[in-house]
C-alpha cells in the first residue's frame, strides 16, 4: 500500500469535533482523512476500504452504535487497524480494561482534546501500525 492510500478516519455523532479535527491531522503526511458522524455510514466505509485504513478515530457516546461497540466491528474486519477511543463521559472500567487488553481499543483521549495530544496520539498509532504489520503479534 502506498502511504497515500493510507485512510484515517474520525467518527463522532458532533460535525464541529470532526472538521477540527480533520484539520488538525491535515499536517500529517501520507494520510486521507474522513470524516463520519453516524457509525454506521463509518462502517459501511470501512467495510468497502478496511484495506486501506491504518486508524479509526471515535468517539465513545453515539446515536446507533456506540465507540466500544463500533471499534470492536472494525478490529473484527481488520485487526491491524489501530483504533482511539474519545470520550468526555465516564467509561466502564471493566469493560475498557478488557478491550485494551485484548487490542480492541489501542489509544483514548479523554476530551476536550488538545490539537497537539490529538496530533501525537495518531501519529504514535500510525508508527504502531507499520510495526504491527512488519511484525504481526
Amino acid at each position: 500500500m502506498s502511504a497515500n492510500n493510507r485512510i484515517v478516519s474520525i467518527v463522532d455523532d458532533d460535525p464541529g469535533i470532526t472538521m477540527f479535527f480533520q484539520e488538525a491531522l491535515r499536517s500529517i503526511p501520507g494520510i486521507t482523512i474522513f470524516t463520519f458522524t453516524d457509525p454506521i455510514l463509518a462502517l459501511e466505509h470501512f467495510e468497502d476500504n478496511g484495506y486501506a485504513y491504518v486508524a479509526v478515530i471515535s468517539d465513545f457516546k453515539m446515536p446507533g452504535l456506540n465507540g466500544i461497540e463500533f471499534l470492536k466491528k472494525i478490529k473484527d474486519l481488520n485487526r491491524f487497524v489501530r483504533t482511539i477511543l474519545m470520550t468526555a463521559f465516564e467509561v466502564d472500567n471493566n469493560l475498557f480494561q478488557e478491550y485494551t487488553n485484548k487490542r480492541i481499543i489501542n489509544g483514548y483521549l479523554q476530551k476536550p482534546i488538545s490539537l497537539h495530544d490529538l496530533v501525537k496520539e495518531v501519529n504514535t498509532q500510525l508508527d504502531s501500525y507499520e510495526l504491527q504489520k512488519k511484525y504481526p503479534f
